[in-house]
């Protein structure tokens, strides 16, 4: 609490010095040293003060000596602290002592009074110098008592002020350096043995490693040089030994390396030689290709080579495509076939005569068939297509069709309007004949020919009864004003009544299939020509046609149990042909199966809507 509990002050005791710093700062330390500033009641000036102090912690004293520090030399007894003082030695002969600065010995071990007039022995007032600088050190020429000569003395000294005590201790530098002198043979005595040591192993290793060493490096050198038979004597069997075995069995594998990198160089020169030919054939294919090739980089369609033909095919030039993406062009109708083009490549499945339609630059719609194939460019995956425009072919067959439905028409309207009347008039007359010969008188002997009339007008009925069926059979189909469905039974009856051949359809459809009649068109063709192959070909006895659907495709199956068919040479027909070519203008898959035990299966696979917004 900063009270003063006791004090020799009568004045001091039982007051409160919280405001002083110095009480504060004892109330903080409790137990220690602490210098400040105090004046006494009866003084006139603040002067320095120490103070010692300990702590009593059963009544929470802080005991406390203290003193001006002026006083500090009046306190002191020099005989207390003399014996430790001198005990002190420095060498052989160095030692401490304490004078004033007024030259006064204070301790010293065997001299007392005032030395300040002392003299080394090149008359310097040495003594003089210490008080002088009070703190430092200096050297000086001195004679201890019983010595012969003075010797050089070397004397570190510090200032006491509160005692006006100059501490000093001195030693002689012989005795300094002595260690330092003997520490100096001695290493020189180590450099020697070392040197001598480093000398033999020197000798030694020279002889035992670096001629071997020496020996090793220039068989390295002639084998640098090309000359893979040199091999190192293996003399020992220490670490130069095994080095040297090293080295044999490295040139051992590096020659062997050799003949099969000779070899290898040698292959794949001619690789690349190949490959360069390759290349170059590759190039002139693709330039001299009479179809339009492309080259596009499969992670974003960019275009990076075109051929001429499909420069002329686009009507675009090489700098208008190159770095554009083909996906973003107005090339692919519907966009969505691109997409599906590029997703195919990507997923390793090749494209084969995919029919597209596709914009010219010209924004004309024409139709093509493309191929592609991914190959890699310059380490980059990339799509090779190869397209030809087959908008005029697709033009002339449609007017071969047409000229083929024309001329199927005048067959059958021949038949209908001129075979036919003059097969009715056949008939009409020789029913009259026959009605002539039934009449005359001579009935009897006219039977035979009678006979013959009735023949003759019976197969001329057949005639006529077929000449119209084939005429119905020629007749284009109508398939807007009949629908699908009625059309497939007429023609299931027309194969019951002109060939005598069970034919029969299975129809699990709840709607019409077509809504686009040109579709519809080419798909009942295909059906048509499937049945009359079975009919021509196969010699079946039984025909089936089944048109189911799911929620993608559209399937229609003709099945037969005739004797099966060739198909090594399915495409070498026309109808095949026609029936192939039919297919792809609807989009749709045509396959050809053999049946067990015998007999054919044509499946026609139409997809709804292949190109959605969703594809």
């Amino acid at each position: 609490q900063g009270i003063a509990a006791e004090h020799p002050n009568p004045g001091v005791t039982g007051k409160r010095f919280m405001d002083r710093s110095f009480v504060r700062e004892m109330i903080c330390m409790k137990t220690g040293y602490l210098e400040y500033d105090w004046k006494n009641p009866e003084e006139d000036v603040m002067k320095p003060k120490a103070m010692y102090m300990s702590y009593f912690a059963p009544w929470d004293w802080i005991i406390a000596v203290s003193t001006y520090r002026e006083e500090f030399r009046h306190l002191i007894e020099i005989s207390d602290f003399r014996k430790s003082i001198l005990e002190l030695s420095f060498g052989k002969t160095g030692y401490a002592y304490i004078h004033d600065s007024s030259g006064n010995l204070i301790v010293h071990p065997f001299m007392t009074g005032n030395y300040l007039d002392a003299q080394d022995k090149d008359g310097r007032y040495f003594v003089r110098d210490l008080c002088e600088k009070k703190s430092g050190k200096a050297v000086y020429s001195w004679k201890n008592p019983g010595e012969a000569e003075a010797r050089e003395k070397l004397v570190i000294f510090n200032y006491i002020p509160e005692y006006d005590w100059i501490v000093a201790s001195a030693s002689y530098l012989d005795e300094i350096y002595a260690p330092l002198n003997t520490v100096s043979s001695i290493v020189m005595g180590i450099v020697a043995l070392i040197f001598l040591l480093i000398t033999g192993s020197y000798l030694w290793v020279n002889r035992s490693v670096i001629t071997p060493l020496q020996s090793l490096m220039k068989r390295f050198d002639q084998g640098a040089a090309g000359d893979f038979s040199v091999r190192m004597p293996v003399t020992t069997t220490d670490e130069i030994g095994q080095l040297a075995g090293y080295f044999n069995r490295f040139m051992d594998k590096l020659d062997v390396s050799r003949r099969n990198l000779e070899s290898e160089i040698g292959m794949r020169k001619k690789n690349e030689q190949a490959l360069r030919l390759s290349d170059e054939m590759f190039s002139k294919a693709f330039r001299s290709n009479p179809a339009g090739m492309f080259i596009a980089v499969l992670s974003d369609s960019r275009i990076i080579n075109a051929n001429d033909s499909f420069l002329n095919i686009t009507g675009y030039n090489l700098m208008d495509l190159l770095g554009r993406e083909i996906l973003t062009l107005d090339f692919f109708t519907p966009r969505q076939e691109g997409r599906w083009l590029f997703t195919e490549i990507r997923e390793r499945r090749p494209v084969k005569n995919k029919e597209i339609v596709f914009w010219n630059r010209a924004k004309e719609r024409r139709q093509g068939i493309i191929s592609a194939e991914r190959v890699m460019v310059w380490g980059e995956a990339c799509l090779l297509a190869a397209m030809e425009d087959i908008t005029d072919a697709r033009r002339l067959e449609q007017e071969i069709l047409k000229i083929g439905l024309r001329e199927r028409q005048n067959i059958a309207m021949s038949l209908h309007d001129d075979l036919c009347p003059q097969l009715i008039g056949i008939e009409v007359m020789v029913k009259m004949l026959h009605q002539h010969l039934d009449n005359a008188p001579a009935r009897d002997t006219l039977a035979g020919e009678i006979g013959r009339t009735k023949k003759i007008r019976a197969v001329v009925q057949d005639a006529i009864h077929k000449t119209r069926t084939l005429s119905r059979g020629l007749e284009p189909v109508n398939l807007a004003d009949r629908g699908f469905d009625v059309s497939l039974a007429s023609l299931a009856d027309y194969v019951r009544e002109v060939f005598s051949i069970a034919c029969f359809l299975d129809w699990q459809l709840d709607q019409p299939p077509f809504t686009d009649d040109t579709e519809a068109t080419h798909a009942y063709y295909i059906v048509h020509e499937a049945v009359h192959n079975a009919v021509k070909h196969a010699q079946a006895t039984r025909i089936d046609m089944v048109l189911t659907r799911d929620s993608e495709n559209i399937r229609m199956e003709i099945f037969d149990n005739g004797k099966g068919f060739d198909f090594s040479t399915k495409t070498r027909g026309m109808g095949i042909r026609i029936m192939t070519w039919r297919a792809a203008r609807i989009r749709a898959t045509l396959a050809f199966e053999p049946m067990s035990p015998g007999g054919t299966r044509v499946t026609l696979e139409i997809a709804r809507h292949p190109f959605d917004g969703n594809a």
